[in-house]
Order: C-alpha cells, then structure tokens, then sequence
C-alpha cells in the first residue's frame, strides 16, 4: 500500500467517523460520547499520519495541552494555537454571491502583505503552528509572492494549505511553481458542475477555464513526480447547485481530485447594513421578510447541509444576541486552537470576522504571544462558558455568536 493509499483510507475513516457521530444526533448519550470519541480518534490518527513529517515533540505536546483546554473552556491558554491563517491578501477578482468581499462590502482597508512581513510571523509562531492556512478574505494566488511564502512556511516544517478560485492563476508560467513551492493542499472553489450554476455563484467566470487549470496543475505533479499539493474541489451547497451533487463527483473523480460539500455561509448579519457596514435601520416586518427571501433563495432542501443557526432563523428565532453570551448552540474551538493574522497583521477569534472593529490585537504591534492571551482573546473564550461583562463586550464577536458566524 503506497503512502497515498494510507492518506486516503485514514481521511475515509475520519469522514466516516464524522457521519457516524452526525447520524447518532441526540439518540443518547452514551451513544453520542462514543460517537464523539470515536470521531476524535480518527481524526487525531489521520492528521498524525498526514502531517507526521511537520510534527516534533513540542507541537504535539502543545496539540494535546491545547486540546485538553478546549475541553475545559479555560480563558488562558498555556501554548499557542496550532492551526493558523496568515492572510497574503484580502483583495479578490471575483463576485462571489455569499462572499462580503464578493459582494463589495467594505470591512477593512485593500492590501497585500509583504514576503518579508510574513518571514516573520511565521518565525513568531513555526515551533508550535503545524498547519498553516494561507486563506482569508482574498484570493491567495493574486499575490506574486504566494509560492515563495508557501516554500518558505513549508522549509520550517509547516503543513500548508490554501483556497482559491484559480482566476487569477497563470498555468503556463505557475503550475510548476505551485507545485515545486511544496504546497500540501489546494482546494479550488467550483461550487458547481455546468456552467449555469457556476456562474450562477461567481457571474461572469467560466468553468471551462478553471478545469483547464486543474488539469495543469495536476499534469505539472506528474511531470515533477509529485503527490503534493492534494486537489480538493469545493462545492458549497446551496438552492441552486444542490442537485448537481452526482455529477459534481463524478467530475472531482474525472480530475483526480477531492470533491468536498459544505454548508453555506450566509453572512445573514450585513443584510441589515450598506455596503460600508452602516446600519440601514431596517426593522420588523421588513427585516424579517428580507432575512426569510435570503434563506429561501440560498438554502438547500437537504437538510444535512443546513446548520442549526440557519433552522433557527427559519423559525423565527433569533440568529445572534445575549442568549449566547455564556452558552453556545454548535461547538466551536477557534479560540483555542485557531487563530487568524490578516494581512494588516490585525489578529481576530475566527475567519468568520470580517470587520476591523472585532480585531483583537496586531502583530506588526505586538507579539503574537501576547495577544493570545489578552483580555480580550480571554473574554472571548469566556462567553462559551459565562457571561461576559457589558465592560468586556467591545470588539468581542463571540460574545453573541451561537458558536458559528452567522
């Protein structure tokens, strides 16, 4: 069994185990713990295994401290995250339709970091990190420096990762360099499998282009005798490309790729708001009615892929708010073993923030270190288990979050 083989049967394990735990819902307790157990078991086995040439004695010590913190909710974390998104840019060339940067929302200034700027984040962060995400508000690839950041995260023993929707993406000039840079996973944001329900996402782009795309990155792996990066296709399920789930595999088969669905993210939260974030004042009748036309237009039929938050909101009930400061409806361990820097080195509690004003500290002020356990990384881990203080409520997004930014 080759190496590949491994990876691929442990990661079938893991997603398993994951649907295992899903379908056991609230069918009692003990079955729901040892779904949940079994679930972690086969995750840690499999990210070892996927990761083993990144992981050294410290950041598994730091993983498992980390992880029995999260367990535990407690506001200061001893250790540092070890899963991180390092934002190149948030700058991006396409309207993608549930995107606030797509959509043209204004959170926080245009730009791009530096090669130099991002040497030395990592540097800040390397002995513990082991996952990096080179992903946020923007495109990636829309960066000259992208594959000199990767190589270089990827030469001090990072695993690397990074999204993209390939448009800005040259395979002429960039497939070899994409794969020579050591990337370890690429996921390419599709989100449909015929051109109607791809545009229907991102207007004005061609399928056709991105698949040629794929293909050459796949082709410059064979070329180079390379089993990196691993190709996810995304497919983010909503109304309007659900039925195309089918065929959406099989074209993730044809390329040789990953086919990954997943929820949607609505961002129901600016739909009170204009394009530079101020409040329209939309209230009552009105408000409930725009919220119930976005949910009928964007969510899917299979319930499978709608979250909790999202049926809430179906019913009438409330999507954020205090009910939440101290308590959460879906499980979430950003602050514990995520962090996010954007590319404006402002550090935020999750990649659901979008706005300047939930930033918690900069790193280009201070040390990553230091801000994790600020008062208001400590609040924010707070509010999952007791209330926070109307004094602590400031640029603290996760004191009314049910446990995902809705």
């Amino acid at each position: 069994m080759t190496t590949l083989d491994v990876n691929h049967n442990l990661a079938r394990l893991a997603a398993a185990a994951d649907a295992y735990r899903r379908a056991c819902g609230r069918r009692g307790r003990l079955r729901r713990r040892l779904a949940e157990a079994l679930e972690v078991a086969a995750r840690g086995v499999w990210h070892v295994w996927r990761n083993r040439r990144y992981l050294t004695l410290l950041k598994l010590a730091n993983m498992a401290v980390i992880n029995i913190q999260c367990k535990l909710r407690t506001e200061r974390v001893v250790g540092l995250p070890y899963r991180m998104k390092i934002e190149p840019t948030n700058i991006c060339n396409t309207k993608c339709q549930l995107c606030p940067t797509g959509l043209g929302y204004k959170g926080r200034a245009k730009g791009s970091m530096s090669f130099d700027t991002f040497r030395g984040l990592v540097n800040q962060v390397r002995r513990y990190v082991y996952t990096l995400d080179l992903s946020m508000w923007g495109d990636p690839l829309i960066v000259p420096d992208i594959y000199r950041m990767v190589r270089y995260a990827h030469d001090r023993g990072i695993w690397t990762y990074l999204s993209s929707n390939l448009h800005a993406f040259k395979p002429e000039k960039q497939a070899e360099s994409l794969v020579r840079s050591g990337l370890d996973m690429l996921t390419c944001s599709l989100h449909g499998a015929s051109q109607e329900t791809y545009e229907h996402y991102q207007p004005g782009k061609k399928l056709d282009a991105s698949i040629k795309k794929i293909r050459a990155i796949q082709a410059a792996k064979q070329r180079l005798s390379s089993s990196t990066p691993t190709i996810q296709l995304n497919f983010v399920v909503t109304r309007h490309n659900e039925h195309e789930i089918p065929t959406f595999r099989k074209l993730a088969d044809e390329l040789g790729c990953k086919p990954v669905f997943s929820s949607p993210s609505l961002n129901v939260r600016f739909l009170d708001r204009d394009r530079d974030l101020v409040s329209l004042s939309i209230e009552g009748d009105t408000l409930e009615k725009k919220l119930q036309d976005h949910l009928d237009h964007w969510l899917p039929e299979d319930e499978q892929y709608v979250i909790e938050p999202y049926r809430l909101l179906r019913e009438g009930k409330p999507y954020e708010g205090e009910q939440f400061n101290g308590t959460k409806i879906m499980d979430c361990d950003w602050p514990w073993k995520d962090s996010v820097i954007n590319h404006d080195g402002s550090v935020v509690a999750c990649c659901g923030v979008f706005e300047a004003a939930h930033d918690i500290g900069n790193a280009f002020e201070r040390p990553f270190h230091e801000i994790w356990n600020s008062r208001s990384y400590r609040m924010a881990r707070r509010s999952f288990k007791r209330k926070v203080d109307a004094d602590d409520q400031q640029n603290n997004p996760c004191r009314t979050c049910p446990g995902f930014m809705v």
